[in-house]
């Protein structure tokens, strides 16, 4: 059995502050409800849902933010949250768990809170994906042997095509800082003067409803994004049957630190193709006008990055270890 925490137990110090965050949590959600409310799940939404209800299919003992601390699995997980991980530190010195594990969403650079997720009580830190591996190491080279990269899952039976729905557009999903990507009006222009129909959705104007509406209606995903750790976005393009071609960046910055970054890490030639900048663009296009088949992005999601996959890997990769 693993317990998986997005918050601390409520529990000695930490009582008064966590019952009090629960109060206010429920107070606030009743005044005014959250804009995607998509559940309970805390820590990155997608990332909790993936790994709990990837356990759950699966049939794998698991608990999820216990009240009580004689409910802690030996192997613990924690997800997301500072304060979260500090306790569980505490708590393995005290002897109340066996083996830590840390991550994929606490910080964004392992030097962060004076390098917390280098601590000698955790056994190993998870990230969403090699490149973040690298990151981490770079900063904490102690991390070497003890980091490992796990990507998320998703809900292959919700981010499902609908075989009734006319395929007929392309669409564009931009999420990027500031214009750092560049316009995307040439790009769609290019598509429109080819005869298709064009679809732009922007991050974080849209329900997962509504993206999954217009995956249905996509023959094809144009991403323009900045740097992805992950790219959860592109796994629900694919398990809904959309192959994608993703702007290639690998120079990020954040916080005024210039690393080496990813637009998709999880991309292959079964889910779609890169391309550099507009010329580029119309070569790959013609790629895939020429030959759609070639990709099979929901057969590779099946296979690769559905939820029981990936908590399944979790699950042994943390037990094992």
């Amino acid at each position: 059995m693993i317990t998986v925490l997005t918050d601390p137990l409520p529990i000695g110090s930490l009582f008064i502050s966590e019952l009090s965050r629960h109060i206010y949590r429920k107070g606030r959600d009743l005044v005014k409800p959250p804009k995607y409310n998509y559940g309970f799940y805390r820590g990155h939404y997608a990332v909790t849902r993936s790994l709990i209800e990837g356990l759950k299919k699966n049939g794998l003992p698991y608990n999820y933010n216990p009240k009580y601390q004689n409910d802690l699995a030996d192997t613990v997980v924690v997800l997301a949250g500072v304060r979260t991980l500090r306790q569980a530190i505490d708590l393995k010195r005290q002897g109340h768990i066996r083996k830590l594990f840390a991550g994929p969403n606490i910080v964004v650079f392992s030097s962060d809170y004076n390098s917390l997720l280098a601590c000698k009580e955790i056994d190993a830190v998870i990230t969403p994906s090699q490149q973040v591996v690298d990151l981490y190491i770079e900063d904490n080279p102690s991390l070497v042997g003890r980091c490992f990269s796990w990507p998320a899952g998703v809900d292959m039976t919700y981010w499902a095509p609908q075989p009734q729905v006319k395929r007929h557009t392309i669409l564009i999903y931009e999420k990027q800082n500031k214009g750092a990507v560049g316009p995307v009006e040439p790009y769609a222009d290019y598509v429109r003067k080819r005869g298709y129909q064009v679809e732009i959705v922007k991050y974080g104007n849209f329900k997962h409803s509504d993206y999954l509406h217009v995956l249905q209606r996509a023959k094809l995903m144009l991403g323009f994004v900045v740097d992805e750790s992950q790219g959860i976005a592109w796994a629900e393009a694919w398990a809904a049957d959309v192959p994608t071609l993703i702007w290639r960046n690998e120079r990020a910055i954040f916080r005024e630190r210039t690393y080496r970054g990813s637009t998709a890490p999880y991309l292959c030639p079964e889910n779609g193709l890169y391309f550099n900048d507009i010329e580029d663009f119309k070569q790959q296009f013609a790629r895939w006008e020429d030959n759609p088949q070639q990709f099979s992005p929901r057969e590779w999601t099946l296979a690769n990055m559905s939820d029981e996959v990936c908590a399944r890997k979790l699950y042994e990769m943390v037990t094992l270890c």
